[in-house]
């Protein structure tokens, strides 16, 4: 598969890409390391071990941080994972889920505190609940409370985060207020 680079990095290649803060490249989606995107995504297209990997990368490269650029989108890779294991990545040694999966989401829903992202990620552990339950009726199985405490643990997460963004944001509102009316008087 080949890497769309943007604009800005062809232009660095051929002028030697001079500056080394400057090296680094964007995929056409306009996320920072396409090559980490590119194999998270051709590892989401494998087998259950390789899905997991995916969901751990995934997991642990999209942590919120200040001043880094943006990742690559990947909630339709971790979706597409999700949605192919009937929301359930069953771990075969415990019998109860993949602790991946849900790290995979809330790390995705709030990398950027962004409404969309939180929305998304809140909707993908309220499937993954229900898919939790329809499991216990079905079977019933002994790792069910584990495992929604797991679940549960990831909304409590993202309802953390979207409240941490709207202080934030009503913070910067205000803020920017204050320095509209002192640029009046």
């Amino acid at each position: 598969m080949r890497i769309a680079y943007s604009t800005v990095d062809i232009l660095r290649m051929r002028h030697g890409g001079h500056r080394e803060e400057q090296t680094m490249t964007e995929a056409e989606n306009g996320g920072a390391f396409p090559e980490l995107f590119e194999v998270v995504r051709e590892y989401a297209g494998r087998d259950y071990a390789h899905q997991v990997q995916a969901l751990r990368v995934i997991a642990t490269a999209y942590l919120p941080m200040t001043g880094a650029p943006p990742m690559a989108d990947v909630k339709q890779v971790v979706e597409d994972i999700l949605s192919q294991n009937g929301y359930l990545l069953i771990n075969v040694e415990t019998g109860g889920i993949e602790p991946s999966g849900v790290d995979a989401v809330v790390s995705v829903a709030t990398s950027t505190l962004d409404e969309e992202d939180l929305e998304w990620g809140a909707g993908c552990l309220l499937t993954m609940m229900d898919a939790l339950r329809q499991r216990a009726q079905e079977e019933g199985y002994e790792t069910f409370v584990l495992d929604a405490q797991e679940v549960l643990d990831g909304l409590e997460t993202i309802l953390a985060a979207d409240i941490v963004e709207d202080v934030v944001e009503e913070a910067l509102e205000e803020a920017l207020e204050e320095a509209l009316e002192d640029e009046e008087l």
